[in-house]
């Protein structure tokens, strides 16, 4: 499919890349920085304005720190149906640093500093976008990107606020609850609602206390009434799960969480100043307070990912593993591995095959000490005869008409002797000799020629090269997933432990039956349409991902999924040792298995390489000598063909 921009610029659309609640992202063809999103639905005209006119601001900030709409599109009908956006490469949600196994699995060696360091960006980012004149509106963990330096990316732009030259709003007019400051709660919807920087800074501020509580809510916690309190209410009635201030709390922070002490006190002020009052910080104040944080910031001698405020008098992520088991920062100290992997570069290093360079041959051979060989004697007096024929032939001819004009028979004379001199230079035995000798040598020399084509394209053109390369290719890849066995192992331990984490973390899911929740957009008939699909609980919900259910579209999964990470944000990982302990027996097993495969091939391989080459060397030195002989019998037969020729001319 071709999509056309507004200045008329062709886009080849590609293999689809990413599916949301609005529109559908794909790739475009030769351009790997950039991608399109095609809308599901039709596009209003004022959804059509709003993103025309946001190409027309783009600049380098806003393309810094958004996949900010580059072009508006057509079909192939003419009608707008979605833009042109940069292409994040190597980025990550956000949510996916608030679990642990997450962040091992993408960030192996960031810790907690890495978690302020994102809030920082995060803060910068919302900066930028607010000093741009935009709003970001519908804020959550989902529509935010994040890379391995931290570096913080919107999505899903087109729902920002702008507001244009002539003070027209372009409003955002979705949002997530659990992201949504009380004023704006308390509205029936966001259709026609001016959201502002304060009402940003709220949701600002519930991603940074998520960073730094590792996915926990400010507004979720232990509940200290005999009454249900969701987020939702808890966001209106300001209940901040873990201020300090607040007398009468109805929410408690939830066990095992991160106490708010632990973080300095400029940072806790303005956190009970982003959900306890109605003037929030804004993201400069964040920037700065967390850029002190960050100076602030100490590593523990135990492990490396284990960084913490310095105000602190030991590293509260140990303390942690130490009274509870609970692993916030995962690493490998707790597998015990057996040195299984201590010689693989020993190994390696005496198992050596290179490929075999032979030199190309040609059929122009040239051997400068040849020479052309002598011509027996009767050849020779054959060609001294044609030689002196033709003259003798005129010699004879002249007397003969001069006799001739004496008497009346001059045309007789002319014709017999004309005869003569014609069968003596075609027919008589000399001629017949060097023609014999002369068509002779052309095919000695053709068939030495090619007998010398057909052993140089033996030589070159090999079938035993063909197939000894194949087989060191082979073995080179043999040697290769040997030397990756670390990797290999790393692997196999990561895939173990994750599986019983997901067990756990499935099993903790399975608490939460939907319901027994209130979920925006899922009412009870949709309830029960996932209940009949086998949709029950938050474990479930990995299903839609395979399944398709009617009524429940894209905004009703991505719904879904929002939800099951809000159940995800209380799940705490507390090693099984005992499983762990036999999962490494098992891994450490497998590697072992794997590494004596590797080494039987390895020297399988290189048993046969070493006799394969030793085999085409011994041959090709035998084409060699060929080559070199029917080269030279060639040239000779070539050269005695140019000699011959002269002498017979």
């Amino acid at each position: 499919m071709i999509v056309t921009g507004i200045n008329n610029e062709k886009y080849e659309v590609g293999n689809e890349i990413g599916r949301g609640g609005e529109g559908i992202v794909f790739d475009v063809i030769n351009k790997n920085d950039i991608v399109f999103k095609k809308y599901i639905e039709s596009l209003s005209t004022s959804k059509i304005d709003k993103l025309c006119y946001m190409v027309s601001i783009k600049s380098a900030v806003l393309e810094a720190y958004s996949a900010w709409p580059l072009d508006v599109v057509r079909d192939e009908t003419g009608i707008p149906c979605g833009f042109i956006m940069k292409k994040l490469k190597a980025f990550v949600p956000l949510h996916v640093i608030f679990s642990p196994m997450d962040r091992k699995k993408y960030f192996p060696d960031k810790g907690y500093n890495f978690l302020v360091h994102v809030a920082r960006n995060l803060s910068t980012a919302f900066y930028q976008l607010h000093e741009a004149g935009v709003i970001a509106g519908d804020v959550n963990e989902g529509n935010i990107l994040i890379n391995a330096n931290g570096l913080v990316s919107f999505i899903d732009c087109d729902s920002f606020q702008i507001k244009d030259t002539k003070n027209n709003y372009y409003l955002c007019e979705v949002g997530v609850p659990r992201y949504t400051p009380p004023e704006l709660l308390e509205q029936e919807s966001f259709a026609q609602i001016i959201r502002t920087v304060n009402t940003d800074s709220f949701s600002l501020s519930v991603l940074i206390f998520q960073l730094l509580f590792l996915g926990r809510h400010p507004f979720a916690g232990k509940n200290n009434t005999q009454h249900d309190i969701d987020e939702e209410t808890a966001i209106r009635q300001h209940e901040f799960a873990y201020s300090l201030e607040k007398k009468n709390k109805k929410l408690l922070p939830p066990n095992n969480s991160l106490p708010i002490t632990s973080l300095p006190a400029t940072v806790v002020s303005l956190f009970h100043k982003a959900f306890e009052q109605e003037t929030r910080p804004n993201a400069a104040e964040w920037v700065k307070a967390l850029d002190s944080l960050l100076a602030e910031m100490t590593t523990c001698t135990i492990s490396k990912i284990h960084s913490y405020p310095a105000q602190l008098d030991s590293c509260p992520w140990c303390d942690f593993k130490n009274r509870h088991g609970i692993l916030f920062f995962i690493d490998n100290s707790y597998l015990h591995t057996q040195n299984t992997l201590h010689d693989i570069e020993s190994f390696v290093q005496g198992f050596v095959v290179e490929k075999m360079l032979l030199k190309k041959w040609n059929e122009t051979l040239i051997y400068p000490d040849i020479k052309a060989n002598v011509i027996h004697k009767k050849l020779q007096q054959s060609a001294l005869l044609k030689k002196w024929m033709e003259p003798i032939s005129l010699v004879v001819v002249e007397m003969v008409l001069f006799f001739s004009f004496q008497t009346n028979y001059f045309f007789l004379f002319s014709i017999f002797f004309g005869a003569i001199v014609f069968f003596a230079r075609k027919y008589f035995p000399w001629r017949q000799l060097l023609l014999i000798e002369q068509e002779r040598r052309k095919q000695e020399l053709k068939q030495y020629k090619e007998k010398l084509y057909q052993s140089i394209n033996l030589y070159n053109q090999s079938q035993d090269i063909i197939n000894y390369e194949k087989q060191l290719s082979r073995f080179q890849e043999y040697i290769i997933a040997f030397k990756n066995l670390p990797d290999t192992y790393n692997k196999l331990k990561n895939a173990m432990e994750e599986g019983i984490y997901n067990e756990q973390l499935t099993a903790y899911l399975k608490l939460f039956a939907i319901n027994d929740y209130t979920i925006p957009t899922i009412g009870t008939v949709k309830k029960t349409t996932l209940y009949n699909f086998g949709i029950q609980n938050a474990a479930d919900i990995y299903k839609l991902s395979t399944s398709k259910i009617p009524t429940i579209g894209p905004k009703n999964i991505q719904t879904l999924l929002s939800w099951q990470r809000q159940m995800v944000s209380g799940f705490v990982y507390i090693p099984d040792t005992y499983r762990i302990a036999i999962g490494m027996q098992d891994v450490d097993k497998e590697i072992k298995r794997i590494k004596a495969d590797l080494e039987m091939n390895i020297r399988n391989e290189y048993k046969s390489l070493s006799y394969f080459k030793a085999t085409i060397s011994n041959r090709s030195a035998i084409l060699e000598i060929q080559i070199r002989d029917l080269g030279r019998r060639a040239y000779q037969a070539e050269i005695d063909c140019i000699a011959f020729e002269k002498i017979a001319a």
